[in-house]
């Protein structure tokens, strides 16, 4: 918050990085955390596992979904969390991305920066994926379930992005309530017969 007060946006994607630290990891990481704990002897034993493997990456995946998804809601109220290095190597500016939001043609080099951000979502995606994978022993079945239903809606939200075709819309962008309980029948089903 105190950054936002401060600044506006981002110089390169690492600031951006450092800021998602704090807005995103460390909520994520009381999640993992409770996820984690395992009542023995009536008394909880902490998580045997390195939170902030799973929290950091399961985070900004969460997190990058949300900016590419909230772009236009953003934009509206002011907000933009693209670095501001990544729009200028695409020819963008500020005022370019709000009259996007606003509903001016999508350009080419607006689609260039989401497809940049599109192979960040796809790099902690696949670390988030290994990350729960790795720690699925050390968790209990509700909160293993818990961890792969947050992975699972997220993954919906993200195969939703039509970086060659998109308006990049809440509305193109958000899952119907039947696709999101679809999602987690297929979610809880898969998770049922892993456990057979």
């Amino acid at each position: 918050m105190i950054y936002d007060i401060y600044h506006d946006g981002f110089r390169t994607f690492p600031i951006f990085l450092r800021y998602a630290e704090g807005a995103a990891v460390a909520p994520a990481s009381i999640f993992v955390h409770l996820c984690g704990v395992v009542k023995e002897n009536g008394r909880y034993r902490p998580p045997q596992f390195d939170i902030r493997k799973v929290a950091r990456p399961a985070a900004l995946f969460c997190y990058l979904v949300h900016i590419i998804r909230d772009f236009q809601k953003d934009q509206n109220n002011s907000l933009n969390y693209f670095a501001n290095s990544l729009m200028t190597e695409n020819g963008l500016n500020s005022l370019m991305l709000r009259e996007i939001a606003g509903g001016s043609e999508v350009n080419s080099g607006f689609r260039r920066l989401i497809k940049k951000y599109c192979t960040f979502v796809e790099y902690y995606r696949r670390k988030t994926r290994r990350a729960i994978d790795k720690i699925s022993d050390c968790l209990e079945p509700r909160y293993k379930l818990s961890l792969e239903i947050v992975y699972s809606l997220y993954l919906l939200i993200f195969e939703r992005i039509d970086v060659l075709n998109g308006r990049f819309t809440p509305a193109e962008l958000t899952p119907s309530l039947e696709e999101v309980k679809n999602r987690l029948n297929m979610t809880i089903s898969s998770f049922e017969s892993t456990k057979r």
